[in-house]
């Protein structure tokens, strides 16, 4: 596989030109790098080779099943399809994140009008192969920060432009790592503060979740200052560690078999359709399909 970048002035994002070969794995779905950086990290026992964010070219829906002599963490940013690993199949929305070990074959089908959008890291290191296949998701605040990483390396020709990328390739690979094993974004369970919030988090005498402000009265500090504690230890504002918890306790609800209107009204939701857009932002899926 042959590359060729060049600067676009209108985006300023390296593109990159592929001309693929004929034995090439990706022949029956070309994929267009929007951006390709070749890195050489360490962290730990995992190395990052390379991270680049790949477009599905049309009139192609799907990548046939390859396998690589390295690991992929892969990470939908956009579009929706079907990622098939060995003879499983999982559904795709923007935040699904599936690490790929190496040997392990893998494809991928498009079902939505979008063209999908993949950030794809390539990892190499005695890690990978003991992590193993895993998949996850990230959450809506989570996303936010990824794309604006990634945005923030396709800028500019600093000398700073490859520490930028492997700062942003760090911190995708950690997120990815702690969305698969469904913690969060550090390690958060030893702070105080974290604590604190986790035994005040339950019901209100109505039978509701409690909202920023009424978390901050019930430990006893300014909702500012507890915002900043909250940063300090999980790298999350007050209300993003508030949406995560108020997720897993609505997929606790969903699976019980409730409602969605009676989920909705407990989550403090006081319209079903708008709580069934934040839960697909924050999961992909409809409450219903979800449940599924």
């Amino acid at each position: 596989m042959e590359e060729t970048a060049f600067l676009s002035t209108k985006t300023t994002l390296f593109y990159v030109l592929m001309k693929i070969r004929s034995k090439s794995p990706f022949r029956e779905a070309p994929l267009q790098p929007l951006l390709l950086r070749n890195l050489q990290l360490r962290c730990g026992d995992w190395s990052i080779r390379s991270l680049r964010v790949n477009r599905h070219l049309q009139p192609f829906d799907r990548v046939a099943p390859h396998t690589h002599t390295h690991g992929q963490l892969l990470l939908y940013l956009r579009g929706r399809g079907e990622q098939q690993v060995d003879q499983k199949k999982w559904s795709v929305g923007a935040g699904a994140v599936f690490f790929i070990p190496p040997g392990k074959k893998h494809a991928f089908r498009e079902t939505g009008p979008r063209r999908a959008i993949c950030l794809v890291v390539d990892l190499g290191g005695g890690g990978v192969r003991r992590w193993g296949f895993r998949h996850g998701f990230l959450p809506a605040e989570r996303m936010a920060e990824v794309r604006q990483r990634v945005a923030g390396m396709g800028v500019g020709r600093s000398s700073g432009l490859e520490l930028s990328a492997g700062s942003a390739a760090l911190l995708v690979l950690e997120v990815c790592r702690q969305a698969c094993r469904g913690g969060a974004v550090k390690n958060e369970a030893g702070s105080p503060v974290i604590r604190r919030l986790e035994r005040v988090w339950r019901m209100d005498e109505e039978g509701k979740w409690p909202r920023p402000g009424e978390l901050a009265k019930r430990v006893g500090l300014q909702k500012d200052y507890l915002n900043r504690m909250v940063r300090l230890a999980s790298g999350l504002t007050l209300g993003q560690w508030r949406a995560g918890e108020l997720l897993r306790s609505v997929e606790v609800d969903i699976k019980k078999g409730l409602r969605v209107f009676d989920v909705a009204g407990r989550a403090g939701f006081t319209d079903q359709n708008y709580f069934s857009r934040w839960f697909r932002k924050q999961t992909g899926l409809a409450p219903t399909k979800w449940r599924k």
